[in-house]
């Protein structure tokens, strides 16, 4: 039998130990009496809230209190504390200099034999820095990194949202998708850094557009969706495009580069073009498409046919890959005549397409496609290698040499690796660079002066000439002409075209050539067709021409016929 004495003696040590583990506990603990005042607090308690045990006794533990909170929420919390004996959450507290934290708090109640309050036990830790880093990881599985615009995974949940809550027929939405125009070649030619920058400043753009109008999100790469909740009219869509699209008419500055970039835009609107928002993107991505077909910096609300023409260019373009594996293409030869010896002394490179199934397919259909999906560089590089290939047969069949003009896009010559593929092609022909011109357009050279000239004096350094395609038909900058290394302009046929009946033709053509000449540069016209028109450029003292005139573009070996005359 246990005696009176042994058992005071065990429930002294149990007092002991439990005020022992009240004062050692790493959460902050404190006690109140029935009358809700703090009568007891543990060492942690003092440690996390700055209130030492002397200045928090008798006192209520809403001197605590953040002010966060409105009544409704302590509401609840003594309901629960009354009825249930216990309360468990999270509460924004303020310690006793005024700092806040948020607590994450259990507060339990002690009753008497009749059930009456005798204390509150609350139980509490600080758990400001662990919500932070939630919150933070939370933002970053919601957030692109690059931007700290919304994301992907944010952005459908979202328009989950909004559609759920756009019940009404009559309610409506947007999707606008936008993607920045060759910003591929931005990458390709001037590195992953500055096209970062570019995308951080157009999302700064976008957002100072929007303001708060609209949900912003980087969707991938360098696509951006805007979802535009609440929509009335589609004039309010139009007028935030607008707004959008004026953000981009000042030139980008990073890094010492001047960029101008441009967006193309498509647009959805729900429930009109799709029900769900798989087709809701797809229709709108569609006629983003659709707006860099119609020559970019434009926008394009979704159509029935943008669908059918979107299909047949995803299958275009997966041929066009097959094309390039199996090369199904087929190079053609334009001859160019010196108007002084009558003689051919060159041909210029035409590419054709010769589809199993659709037969011959013009360039001017598969260009733009491989220009924009970047398939455009494998294509100019089996160009390059295929036409020295075929003027080195000639020379090695016996016939006069010749020389060959090879256009090359815009993608390839702002390449970091020009040279060395140029090299490559003419090495394994076994060509001399003598015999190869390369052919680029004003675009190229606007895009990157500074990539263009080092590239240019590259070339002319291994004997490649270089020749101004179409010049008057873009920039027309007369400023890069003294800069760069050309050997030889080309008119382009629109001026040549109407020459003869159209006098302001006549002056731009003749314009360009005493330029040419005060240059230095050979000068070439492009598109003559009518003896009259070769009459009149040789009385003005063009050096070259080429068209129908002499001949449409001929493949190798009907070529053959104007080396002859050589």
């Amino acid at each position: 039998m246990v005696n009176k004495g042994f058992r005071q003696s065990s429930s002294k040590r149990k007092k002991e130990i439990l005020a022992k583990a009240f004062h050692r506990m790493s959460h902050a603990m404190s006690v109140t009496n029935e009358n809700n005042q703090i009568i007891y607090v543990n060492p942690a308690f003092t440690k996390l809230t700055g209130y030492t045990e002397e200045e928090i006794f008798g006192r209520n533990p809403n001197i605590l209190s953040s002010g966060h909170h409105d009544r409704n929420f302590y509401k609840k919390m003594w309901h629960s504390i009354r009825h249930h004996n216990m309360w468990r959450g999270e509460i924004w507290n303020k310690r006793k200099n005024g700092e806040l934290f948020l607590e994450e708090i259990t507060i339990y109640v002690l009753r008497d034999e009749q059930g009456k309050i005798t204390n509150h036990i609350s139980i509490f830790t600080d758990i400001t820095d662990k919500k932070k880093l939630e919150e933070q990881i939370k933002f970053q599985a919601l957030h692109d990194d690059l931007t700290l615009l919304p994301n992907r995974n944010y952005f459908y949940q979202e328009l989950d949202r909004v559609m759920n809550e756009t019940s009404n027929p009559e309610q409506k939405f947007a999707i606008i998708f936008l993607d920045l125009d060759r910003f591929k070649e931005v990458n390709d030619t001037l590195g992953h850094s500055i096209g970062d920058d570019i995308l951080k400043e157009s999302a700064e753009r976008l957002k100072a557009a929007i303001r708060n109008k609209a949900f912003i999100t980087r969707y991938g790469g360098d696509e951006f969706i805007i979802l535009l909740k609440g929509m009335k009219q589609k004039s309010e869509c139009i007028a935030l495009i607008n707004e959008m699209m004026s953000q981009f008419e000042q030139s980008f500055c990073v890094n010492n580069y001047e960029l101008y970039i441009t967006p193309s835009i498509g647009v959805s609107i729900f429930p009109d073009d799709g029900k769900d928002k798989e087709t809701l993107v797809k229709h709108a991505d569609s006629a983003m498409y659709e707006a860099k077909q119609n020559g970019k910096n434009t926008y394009v609300f979704y159509q029935k046919h943008i669908d059918q023409e979107s299909f047949e260019k995803l299958m275009l373009a997966s041929d066009l890959r097959s094309a390039i594996k199996n090369e199904e293409f087929i190079l053609y030869y334009q001859p160019q005549l010196c108007l002084e010896t009558k003689e051919i002394i060159g041909f210029e490179v035409l590419i054709r397409w010769n589809h199993p199934v659709k037969g011959m397919v013009s360039p001017g259909t598969f260009i733009p496609l491989a220009e924009e999906t970047g398939m455009i560089t494998q294509i100019d590089q089996w160009v390059l290698r295929n036409a020295c290939l075929q003027c080195k047969k000639w020379q090695d069949q016996g016939y006069n040499p010749v020389k060959i003009a090879v256009n090359l896009s815009m993608l390839q010559f702002q390449q970091k690796f020009l040279i060395e593929t140029v090299q490559d092609a003419l090495t394994s022909a076994g060509l001399d660079p003598y015999y190869l011109e390369l052919e680029v357009t004003e675009s190229v050279i606007m895009e990157n002066t500074e990539r263009t000239l080092f590239n240019i004096k590259k070339l002319n350094s291994i004997g490649v000439k270089v020749s101004l395609d179409d010049f008057g038909k873009h920039y027309s900058s007369l400023s890069y002409l003294k800069k760069l290394s050309l050997d030889r302009l080309k008119i382009d046929r629109s001026f040549i075209r109407d020459m003869l009946t159209d006098h302001d033709d006549q002056i731009i053509v003749k314009a360009i050539i005493n330029l040419a000449h005060n240059l230095n540069l050979t000068v070439v016209a492009e598109g003559v067709e009518q003896k009259e028109q070769l009459l009149f450029l040789e009385s003005h003292n063009c050096n070259e021409i080429q068209g129908f005139y002499l001949s449409k573009p001929l493949p190798a070996q009907k070529a053959n016929n104007y080396i002859l005359e050589v």
